[in-house]
């Protein structure tokens, strides 16, 4: 499940470039707090000791001007944000929460909430065309001789992106408790044109996270396709990243 939500600011909102982090507080903000805690510390669900927190959101969308120099990016009229969880119990609790709130601080600057949305998968497909609302990362973390760790990005379409990413969907349908078996666990997700993919690095808790965005059409069972659009593809869903939203459907 997820909600788009509106915010209405009275003046141009001007937040850092990098803004993740802040919407990122907003969400723990307006969960009750067994939730917050547990999600924020450790995570709902875990596998094999991983934590997997099963929720992932959208960059900012709406009109706005960026200025390097300063590196600020300002909103001018209302922005869209939207949430996603595989569990709808968060997305319901953060709904009542924001509801009950007469106004919300981003970045330090107060917007009211306006139009509210909760939306289900409703898909039926083995195929879909999509665009990201926000980047997707895949990595793999390695221990170098020297014992420094080194985290290895790669750029969709090589065989190492596709195998992380279905193996990343197949530990969130774990901690979901589903049954899945090999025919279940199908999944691609396929550049469009890898020519207009754009790689971004964004700064998460001063940590550089790379990110690639673009418009790439999935492949899979349907149970994977809807996983992907309440859970998120890829990795680090939790920082905002790895959205997805359908926009045409094949069979």
């Amino acid at each position: 499940m997820r909600i788009s939500l509106e915010f209405i600011s009275k003046t141009p909102l001007r937040l850092p470039l990098q803004y993740n982090h802040l919407l990122a507080g907003v969400w723990y903000s307006y969960l009750n707090t067994p939730y917050r805690t547990v999600l924020h510390d450790q995570g709902l669900r875990r596998v094999k000791g991983k934590p997997v927190k099963l929720f992932t959101f959208s960059r900012l969308e709406g009109p706005y001007v960026m200025d390097r120099k300063s590196k600020t990016i300002t909103f001018h009229g209302p922005v869209r944000w939207t949430v996603a969880s595989a569990l709808d119990e968060l997305i319901y609790d953060f709904s009542m929460s924001l509801l009950k709130a007469k106004h919300v601080l981003l970045g330090g600057m107060e917007v009211q909430v306006g139009a509210v949305r909760l939306e289900t998968y409703t898909g039926t497909t083995t195929q879909s065309q999509i665009r990201l609302l926000s980047p997707v990362t895949v990595y793999r973390t390695v221990k170098q001789p020297d014992g420094r760790k080194f985290t290895h990005y790669y750029r969709p379409g090589t065989p190492e992106f596709t195998s992380l990413l279905r193996k990343n969907l197949i530990l969130k349908a774990t901690a979901l408790g589903m049954d899945i078996t090999d025919d279940d666990a199908q999944f691609e997700m396929i550049p469009v044109d890898e020519n207009s993919l754009k790689e971004r690095i964004i700064l998460y808790q001063d940590t550089p996270v790379h990110g690639w965005d673009g418009d790439f059409r999935l492949r899979g069972t349907r149970k994977m396709l809807e996983l992907a659009w309440n859970a998120g593809v890829g990795m680090k869903n939790s920082g905002g990243f790895g959205m997805i939203d359908i926009f045409s459907r094949g069979r």
